[in-house]
């Protein structure tokens, strides 16, 4: 049965582990665990290992932590980083991410997850073990707050993202999206465990935003959209106007997306057909007001069907045209390589400025 321990106790099986793997080695003569001492201020412990040939001993210096999220990984890179002699850094922890191992290879550091599996760049050895089951914890799948079925955290992120220089409280978060305070304390933890967020006793903020939108686009368009082809007589602008005008007149039931929407947050790149969400009780209007005609294909209006209220979060006027909020539009916009992405990095470039 796997279980979970106390750190202490992870730090002693990582001292075995470690010796295990590395005496694998045909040309390693002796291993020496020491203590790292507290004038290091980092690492859990030290291994001396040993070489015969008249190799010189290589030191590592090993950073233990009871998992491997993503928030201890970028503060194992960034203390390590900041070391200047020849030691050999290595993160140890139960399970690793292949997101995490990933980030540390790509910093020429080292890993080793408690089961064996691991990467060690040192002078003299170059180690990769992968597939070897684990060992101690159980990998359970989190619930996925990125997936469009969850709505309650779409809105949560949403309102967080809507200001992202604002310093959030849970009870204060829970609140404003009328949300219960269980539900924004999970995704507060689940930002926290992939480095989206800050966290200080006068509150938490969003950081790593660029990051944060291009791997929610990933799971948000694993479930198809809605959308429903249509062509129109009417031109690119002169359609784009009368939507916002039907829109104002209609609880802002639509709003301009996809590129219709970024050329408004920041034009850089040109299209050729009109993207609008409209919500499902109004479509049917919505079509006879517009004089649309449906289409099989190489119609010029694509219009999606929202699943929830959470694309037409935190709209937004511009000069007239009601349109979708950066977020969603930087959603949408990643869905399309090229050009898409492009247009999604001037909005995220404009809109939210990283500190």
């Amino acid at each position: 049965m796997k279980q979970n321990y106390a750190l202490s106790q992870y730090i002693q099986i990582a001292k075995e582990e470690f010796c295990k793997v590395i005496n694998t080695i045909p040309f390693v003569t002796d291993i020496e665990i020491m203590p790292t001492g507290m004038q290091c201020g980092f690492g859990d412990f030290l291994a001396d290992v040993y070489f015969d040939n008249g190799f010189q001993r290589q030191r590592f210096c090993i950073e233990v932590k009871s998992n491997g999220e993503k928030r201890f990984v970028n503060s194992f890179i960034l203390m390590a980083n900041q070391k200047k002699d020849d030691s050999c850094y290595v993160f140890m922890a139960p399970y690793i991410s292949e997101a995490s191992s990933d980030m540390i290879i790509e910093n020429n550091l080292s890993y080793m997850d408690l089961s064996g599996n691991c990467y060690i760049l040192a002078k003299y050895i170059i180690l990769h073990y992968k597939g070897n089951e684990n060992k101690y914890i159980d990998k359970r799948e989190k619930k996925n707050y990125l997936s469009k079925t969850a709505s309650a955290a779409s809105t949560i992120l949403r309102t967080i993202l809507n200001e992202p220089e604002r310093l959030w409280q849970v009870q204060q978060l829970a609140y404003e999206t009328n949300k219960a305070i269980g539900t924004v304390s999970n995704v507060k933890k689940f930002l926290l465990d992939r480095d989206w967020i800050q966290d200080s006793s006068q509150g938490f903020r969003i950081k790593n935003i660029k990051e944060l939108l291009y791997t929610w686009t990933k799971d948000y368009h694993k479930k198809d959209a809605r959308k429903v082809e249509f062509y129109s007589f009417d031109s690119i602008p002169e359609l784009e106007r009368k939507i916002s005008n039907w829109s104002r007149s209609h609880d802002y039931s639509g709003l301009l997306g996809g590129f219709s929407a970024a050329v408004r947050y920041a034009p850089t790149v040109r299209y050729k057909k009109v993207e609008v969400y409209v919500e499902q009780q109004t479509l049917s209007e919505f079509i006879k007001d517009l004089d649309l005609q449906p289409v099989e294909s190489g119609g010029n209006v694509i219009v999606t069907i929202p699943h929830d209220e959470t694309p037409g979060l935190f709209m937004r006027e511009i000069n007239g045209y009601y349109v979708t909020s950066p977020i969603q539009t930087v959603l949408d916009l990643l869905e399309n390589p090229g050009r898409g992405e492009e247009a999604a990095e001037a909005i995220i470039t404009k809109e939210f400025k990283e500190r």
